[in-house]
Order: C-alpha cells, then structure tokens, then sequence
C-alpha cells in the first residue's frame, strides 16, 4: 500500500494575533486602525508561515511530510454555540451543495480555460519526466546486476545501457531530461497560481459587486465586521485553498494516476494484491475531509463574528473609555477567543485522527507489499530492478494520494469559506437598485397614502399606521414628532431602502415600488445629523454623487453658497486636500458644511435634511440658512427638514406633525400652529421648553448670556467663519437663529 512515512506532521496554527493586539493598543480610536491592525496579525501569520517553512527543511521527510505543513492556519473567531450547531451539517445534501460551490469556482475560470490547457501541458511534461525516474533506475540496476554476473566483467568496462548509450551518456540524458521536467514545472505552479488569482479576484469583484446593491434589510440583518470577515479572511480561505492546493492537487492527481500504470505494467499481481488495501484510505479520506470541511466553516463563519466584535470595540473606543469599561471588552472578546480555541482543539483532534490512521495504513501496506515482493524475486516472477522500481513508485503513488487526500481536505475548506461569499452573490434583493421603470422628475411633488410600516428587524413594532399626507411641489416643509415615532423613518421610505408593509408613496404622481431605486434617488439628496464622508479629496467628496464631473467654477460656486470655500482654500492642497477615513481631517461643522455642498451640488429635486445644521454653531447655522432660504424662495426644490430645534422648524412654511400612534397628528402653516396654544406643536415645544427649564435649574453652569447668545459682534465664530457671515442680510439670518436657541419660556 502507498507508504506514509512516520516522521509526517500536520502543524495547526489557530492565528492568536487579534486577541494579544486588544491588550496591546488600547487606545485605538478608529476603524482604519483596527483594518491595520487587522493587516498586523496578517503579517503575524505570514512569519509563522516562515517558520513552518524552517521547520520543514528540517524534518528528514519527503512530498508528503511537506504538504502536511502547509495546512493553512485558522484565525481565531467567535460564534455562539447555535451558531456552531446550525453551520455544521454532515449528511449528502451539503456533500452536493459543497460540490455545486467547487463547480462555480470552476466556472470563473472558464474564460482562461487556454491559460488553465497549458499549464496542464506543462504539468504532464513535468509529471512524465520525474516518474520515469524509478524505471530509470529499475533498468540500470537489473543492466548492473547482468554486466556483473558475466565473468569476464572488468571495472573498466562502460557497460551499454540503452539506445545504443553508455552508462555515463545514459545518465547525462537522464540528468537534461530532469532540467526540462525542472523548468515545465516553474511554468505549471506559475500559470496555476496566476489563474486561481484571477478567479478570486473575480470572486471578491462579483461578491462587493452584489453587496453594494443589496438593500437595507441586508445590512440591518448583517454587521459590518461579518461583510468586513467574508471580504478578507474567507475570500483568503479560498485563494489559499486555490493557489496553493490546486497546483499540487492536479499534479498529485497526474503521478498518481502515471505511478499507477507504471505500477500495474511493472507487476499485476502486486498491483491486485495493492487493490484490495486501496479502500480503507479512500473511505478514511472521504469521511474526514467532510469533517473537516464543516469545521472550517465553523471557523470561517466565528471569524466574522469576531471581527464584529473587534470591530464595534475599536469604533466605539472613546464610548470603551469614558465608560472605563476596557476590561469588560478584554473579557468578551477573550470569551469569543476561548470559544474559538475549542473549535480549533476539534480541528486538531479530527486531523490528528486522519493523518494518523492514513499514516499507519501506509506503513503496514508498504511492509506488507515489501513481504510479497520479495518473494516473487525468490521465485523469479520478478527482478531486483522491478522490484526497486516498483517499490519507489509505491512511494511516489503514496505520497500523490496522500496528497490528493491532504488537497480533499483543503479544498473541502476552501468549498466552505466558499458557501458563505456565494450566500452573499445568490442573495436577491427585495428591493432592486434597477428594476421598475425609469424616474421622471417634474417638481417634486410627494404623496403618502395610508402608509403602514415595521422595519423587518422589528415586524412586531409597527412604526406607521395609515399615514397620509401630500407636500407640494417647491414647497418647504417639517417633519416634528416625538422621539422614536418615525421622522427619520420617512426619509427613508421616501428614498426607498425600504418598501411599506401596506400603502403607496407616490412621488410627482409616480409609484415609487414600481420605479427603479437607482433612478429615483438620482434626483434626491439627503443631509444626516452625522453626514459620513468617503476617504479621498474634499473634491472627491462633494461631488461624490454626481454621474459627470463638474467644472472647478461649478464646485466653488456651490462651496461658497454653502461656506466651505474659505476653509479648503486654507488647507495646503485646498481641493485635493486628503481626508481621513470618515472626514477626520474636518471638524464637525466642517463636515456638516460639506455634506450640504454635496447634496446641493447634484441641483435634486428633493432635498432632505435630517437635522442638517444641528452640528453647526450658531453663526455656521444662520449663513447655512440664508442659502436654504434663497432656495425656498426660488420654489425650484422641495425641502423636507426633519427637526426638533426651532430654528429649524421656523424656517419652514408648513410644519407635519407625527402622533404617537404612528399617523399625522397635526398639519398647518408654522405662524398659524406655533401662535395656537392648543396646537400639537405647541404642546411638544412647549414639552421640550419644560424639559429644558427642568435642566437648567439643577446646573447653574447651564445658564445662558443673552450677550453670548445674541450679541454676534462679541461672538467667537469657527475660524474658517470670515466677516462676510456678517453682512446683510446673512446677519439677519444668525440673529433669527441666536435667538431661537435662547431657553423657551414655557407657554401658560
């Protein structure tokens, strides 16, 4: 049987880096920092890599010895026990689906299929040349053992070996032979590295292709650190399963099956006798490899959670901080790692029991075949060179199927790493970015009719109950309403990320589920309370929504409008100024003021603004709100404001009032609603003044200067705020607003 050799090790390394990292960079403040350190333990992995590599040159083994070390290492990851249980399945229909993953990953590489035909061309020199080697051999000691058997035989003499060549000729040709096979197989782990690239490369475009279009639901039921996990670690699974393991797998596959024939034409008794010690091993293999194959899942499945855990931890770090909760995090994650420690234990334990049974099986079959070869030489059924031949393709058939077996079990994680990128692909959207009609625009007329609403996380909350109300077009209008009960929740049906449970939205007369999401929100904008911004130029930023790249003057022209012109011109490189990840670079009215330029730069037909100025100081607010002033007035777009500051409120010509129960409470012109005490939007300013009063009577430090708050010459503005804030009639503008933050006295 195929000898395995005893000194054979698998090496297992279940990657601690990210666990020794929390103690080690306690103050990190931001996600780049923790994708470096992500890249850290990455580099970690690469110098064990090198010490296995060490430890491999010096281990007396062989092929397979070697491909045993190579078994990639495990990341540690985290994951509930149901989690673990529901992921782990053992009967024939994951076999088929794990077999449906292995033939689309064949399918990528369907368009280098002349790539994949030459490297198995070089593949098969490479193969033919270095097992012609033990028949070589078999030949020239059975021409030895002939040539010294004659009497006349003298050690000067050069005995012919074959083709009409002498023994040192023969041996050259032999050595020439073994330099091409050398070079066919630099070619062959070339072209099959390069090709398993590419077909990750394509898998990771299609998989961040597919997720970019996928809908709110998604990402709600989602976390960013398992999308961050499936991207990197499981698409490495799969790249190391493919670059490395499919080259040695195919060349396994080859001299097996050449290891085999030559075997087979040497001696068929051996070989039938060899047949019937063949299905243990094959049996073995498949039972662990899907073993095996579903423990890699569990792995690759914890390592997402885990980096959400990791990742929630570093982004909230200053929340970690002020909380003093750092050993609280240390214990959950050490909790997630300690989890993940006995999932690798199993790792450990199921390979230790395949390796070793493999191992045992070949060495008993080797000396069982090396018995039963010997006696066919005493009985003359066979040569000494045959025999010597026979026995080293033994060896080299052994260590291709230990390999095939070995490249089972690697590809089996590969398949399961695999699973979890295809569940991202096979996903289809509820609500396409490009299916239903194209958008027209006209004026920006909006329309809810008997809207009802849960957010698919929470079916059981209803958020809206028949909510129906019409804004005109051009027209300005805000959103108020407890907390909780749903502002913000319009903007979002109104952009489509969700669809209503019951009810039509109609945007200038047109269904909005019957048109596509990407067309409809071409002709939105919306400013959040915390506006996000992309690494790149403060360019790159504001004019990040736009399909055609505007001209400089177009740029500045609407940067002025918004105020953020005099502090880029500030910076060294102005509008090729490098962000940070998420604007760190700015301060938070800086950043505010350039989500404002962008959303205005793409000239919407609506425009949403979700607390939009409730980052700006007072004099940044009132420059903001004589540009959206000039707007209003223009009628050339419709202004959503969702808000709960006055000054916000007051600027609008109608104001929607949202009840508890999920429906309008209330709708009017602002003049008309605050000036009636009755009103719901008095009672809820007037809840929020008492709430306020409430307040500043337990803090005296609270107590506002009518000085500080109205007296803008005193002021101390932002500094990028230049006295062109203080012209007329922007002046008129910041005064409206230093005035509406002075406490409210509460209504009678």
């Amino acid at each position: 049987m195929w000898r395995i050799p005893r000194n054979a090790v698998s090496l297992r390394y279940h990657h601690p880096s990210l666990g020794c990292l929390m103690h080690k960079v306690p103050k990190t403040r931001n996600l780049i920092q923790f994708r470096q350190i992500v890249q850290l333990s990455n580099n970690k992995a690469k110098q064990f890599q090198l010490l296995q590599q060490q430890q491999q040159q010096q281990l007396k083994s062989n092929t397979i010895a070697r491909l045993l070390l190579n078994i990639p290492s495990k990341r540690f990851n985290s994951t509930n026990t149901k989690e673990q249980e529901s992921s782990t399945h053992t009967d024939g229909s994951n076999d088929k689906f794990e077999l449906s993953d292995l033939k689309r990953l064949a399918r990528l590489a369907k368009r280098d299929w002349k790539l994949l035909l030459t490297a198995i061309s070089l593949l098969s020199v490479s193969c033919l040349i270095g097992m012609s080697l033990p028949k070589i051999i078999g030949i020239v000691l059975d021409e030895l053992k002939q040539i010294m058997s004659n009497p006349d035989f003298t050690v000067d003499d050069v005995p012919e070996i074959a083709f009409g060549l002498n023994l040192y000729e023969f041996i050259s040709l032999v050595g020439v032979s073994l330099l091409v096979g050398t070079a066919a197989n630099y070619g062959r782990v070339i072209l099959l590295r390069v090709l398993s690239e590419r077909v990750v490369a394509r898998l990771r475009a299609n998989v961040i292709k597919k997720t970019m279009h996928q809908d709110a639901e998604f990402f709600d039921n989602n976390k960013v650190g398992d999308l961050i996990s499936r991207l990197s670690s499981d698409a490495y699974v799969v790249s190391r399963s493919l670059t490395q393991k499919v080259s040695d797998g195919f060349k396994a596959m080859l001299c097996g099956s050449v290891g085999i024939g030559m075997m087979i034409s040497i001696s068929p008794q051996l070989s039938a006798f060899l047949l019937f010690l063949t299905p243990p091993v094959m049996l073995s293999a498949s039972y662990f490899g899907r073993l095996i194959r579903n423990n890699s899942r569990d792995l690759q499945e914890a390592t997402g959670s885990l980096t959400k855990v990791a990742e929630e931890q570093f982004s909230g770090i200053k929340t970690v901080q002020s909380f003093v909760a750092e050993q609280k995090e240390i214990k959950r994650y050490n909790h997630a790692i300690r989890h993940i420690f006995n999932v690798g234990k199993q790792s450990a334990f199921i390979n230790a029991k395949f390796f070793s049974l493999t191992a045992v099986l070949g060495d008993m079959s080797f000396l069982v075949v090396l018995a039963y070869g010997s006696y066919l030489v005493l009985h003359g059924s066979l040569s000494i060179g045959d025999l010597t031949a026979y026995m080293m393709y033994t060896e080299y058939t052994g260590s291709s199927i230990f390999g095939l077996s070995t490249f089972y079990s690697e590809i089996m994680q590969g398949a399961g790493a695999a699973s979890r990128l295809f569940e991202l692909t096979d996903r289809i959207p509820s609500i396409s970015p490009t299916l239903g009609k194209k958008f027209v625009p006209n004026k920006g007329e909006i329309e809810f009719k008997n809207v009802s609403f849960s957010y698919p996380t929470r079916a059981s909350n209803q958020i809206f109950k028949n909510l129906s109300f019409k804004i005109d077009a051009g027209s300005n209008v805000c959103i108020v309403g407890p907390s909780g009960r749903g502002k913000s929740t319009i903007a979002s049906l109104l952009l489509r990320y969700y669809n209503p449970t019951t009810g039509q939205i109609f945007v200038d007369g047109q269904d909005i589920s019957k048109v596509s999401s990407k067309s409809l929100r071409r002709h939105m904008s919306i400013v959040q309370q915390e506006p996000v911004l992309m690494s790149g130029t403060i360019r790159d930023n504001i004019t990040y929504g736009l399909v055609e790249k505007p001209t400089q003057d177009e740029v500045r022209s609407i940067t002025k409008k918004c105020f953020c012109h005099n502090f880029i011109t500030k910076f060294p490189n102005s509008y090729d100024t490098i962000l940070g990840p998420h604007g760190t670079l700015l301060s938070g009215g800086q950043k505010q003021r350039i989500a404002i330029a962008r959303a205005l730069i793409k000239k919407p037909t609506i425009l949403i603004l979700d607390e939009a100025t409730s980052a700006l100081d007072v004099e940044s607010e009132g420059a903001i709100n004589y540009t959206f002033g000039k707007l209003m007035k223009s009628k050339s777009i419709t202004i959503i404001s969702i808000a709960h500051r006055l000054s916000t409120i007051r600027r609008s010509e109608n104001v929607i009032v949202l009840g508890n129960d999920g429906s309008v409470a209330e709708v009017g012109k602002f003049k008309e609603l605050y000036a009636d005490p009755g009103s719901e939007l008095s009672k809820l300013l007037h809840e929020k003044a008492t709430r306020s009063e409430r307040q500043q009577n337990t803090a005296e430090d609270q107590e506002i200067d009518p000085e500080e708050t109205i007296n803008i010459e005193n002021s101390t503005p932002e500094s990028d705020i230049t006295q062109e804030l203080l012209e007329n009639p922007i002046k008129e503008a910041i005064m409206d607003v230093a005035a509406d933050n002075k406490p409210i006295t509460p209504r009678k």
